[in-house]
């Protein structure tokens, strides 16, 4: 279940626009007719069989079709067999692309329905699927990445997850603050190449750290943390701050011999449901699509000065710095939420409530009283924080198609370098 993944996708039915702007050249375009009339966690065997043999499914609906799309080769960024060697990539963030760390650090069980749509089962992610860092690993036809923190069978052959739910950049050396995550991964850079030389196995030697991917995605507790108790005004003061955490981080880990670093910004904060229920506002505090405005305005002065930091960066290593720009991949998505075969984006799946936005802070999915929808592909967040594994793996095709990176250079670079 957690091994590599071929190269057939499910995405939304493309139309000419579509294909334009996500830069995609398709040598093949296999148009795939199925029956939509049963919920997602009633998938039969053959599903589960196609997991098995590496096929990814995307599990996104446009209208009652899916299409499949089989990747072109001149798509080099989603075709493992370009890399020269073998992808290793070190995550560091929160539970945007946890794949189970909180779960194993405190001993929570994330039961179904998390997991259901591909997993089957709680695997530790805050959705119904992969997140997009689960994407992003079988576009490089590598394994999901095992949580450090995971003490049962873990591989670390192909790198380690740091990111842990719940995670900011501040207070630092709290658990597990960016600062802890970067001492975790010291820790684990020291003693890899020594347990390597003893004979142990599934870890990483000292040439895959030097070449590895170091990808980062956290700020969005920060905000959503500070804006729970301080006025906008503080809160954009106190954005620096948690931009010196990052660079702070990223130093850390370029001090230690990483060189390749991928790192995205935050999105629309005004937009997520859980949001949009527990704070209050009227008709004028909301844009045109129904976020809050003051909320993605933070969000922008974050990601304008985390670009500015990668900029200084990428001057100062002259190494590789890539700057994602996730927030406007997400702003889409909602705005043009009818386009991409998708209903009301600002609906939570999992929730309690009903309309506007089924989101009771009281009864949040898992809790007793919650409930479910049929069909998570048909909705952009999953219980009001986090994205569904249809909306992650529309983010994800937007990712790779290098439009929204600064360079814009494919997702497997740091492999052919």
């Amino acid at each position: 279940m957690f091994g590599p993944c071929g190269k057939i996708l499910s995405c939304p039915m493309p139309t000419s626009t579509s294909l334009n702007s996500s830069g995609f050249s398709y040598k093949q375009l296999l148009l795939h007719f199925t029956d939509r009339s049963k919920p997602e966690e009633e998938s039969g065997e053959k599903d589960m069989a196609r997991k098995r043999e590496g096929f990814c499914i995307f599990n996104l609906h446009a209208s009652t079709c899916t299409v499949v799309l089989v990747i072109s080769l001149l798509l080099p960024s989603l075709v493992a067999s370009q890399c020269k060697r073998k992808p290793i990539v070190f995550n560091f963030g929160d539970s945007n692309s946890d794949t189970g760390g909180y779960s194993v650090a405190l001993g929570a069980n994330f039961g179904l329905p998390d997991g259901r749509t591909f997993f089957h089962e709680g695997t530790g992610r805050l959705s119904d699927g992969r997140l997009i860092i689960d994407f992003l690993c079988e576009g490089l036809n590598t394994s999901y990445l095992s949580p450090y923190l995971e003490s049962l069978g873990p591989n670390f052959s192909n790198g380690a997850n740091f990111a842990i739910g719940g995670s900011a950049t501040l207070p630092r050396s709290k658990p597990f603050s960016l600062d802890v995550q970067v001492l975790q991964f010291l820790r684990f850079r020291s003693r890899s190449p020594l347990l390597l030389s003893r004979g142990y196995t599934n870890l990483v030697g000292e040439d895959g750290f030097k070449d590895a991917l170091y990808t980062i995605d956290i700020g969005q507790n920060d905000l959503a943390g500070e804006f729970g108790y301080l006025p906008y005004s503080q809160v954009v003061q106190n954005i620096p701050s948690f931009i010196e955490e990052i660079r702070l981080a990223i130093w850390g880990i370029y001090k230690s011999g990483g060189k390749n670093f991928w790192v995205h910004n935050t999105g629309p904060l005004g937009c997520l449901p859980q949001k949009l229920a527990t704070t209050a506002h009227d008709a004028s505090d909301a844009d045109e699509h129904g976020c809050l405005r003051f909320l993605n305005d933070a969000a922008q002065v974050f990601n304008r000065q985390l670009q500015s930091l990668c900029e200084e960066l990428r001057s100062q290593m002259k190494d590789a710095i890539v700057y994602v720009d996730v927030f406007t991949i997400k702003y889409d998505l909602i705005t043009n939420h009818a386009v991409y075969g998708f209903e009301d984006p600002l609906m939570v799946c999992c929730g309690n409530g009903g309309p506007p936005y089924n989101y009771n802070v009281n009864i949040t999915c898992l809790k007793s009283g919650y409930t479910v929808c049929d069909q998570a592909s048909r909705f952009v967040s999953w219980d009001g924080v986090h994205y569904t594994e249809a909306a992650n793996s529309f983010v994800v095709s937007r990712i790779l198609s290098t439009n929204y990176s600064t360079p814009p250079v494919s997702f497997n670079f740091f492999c052919n370098i």
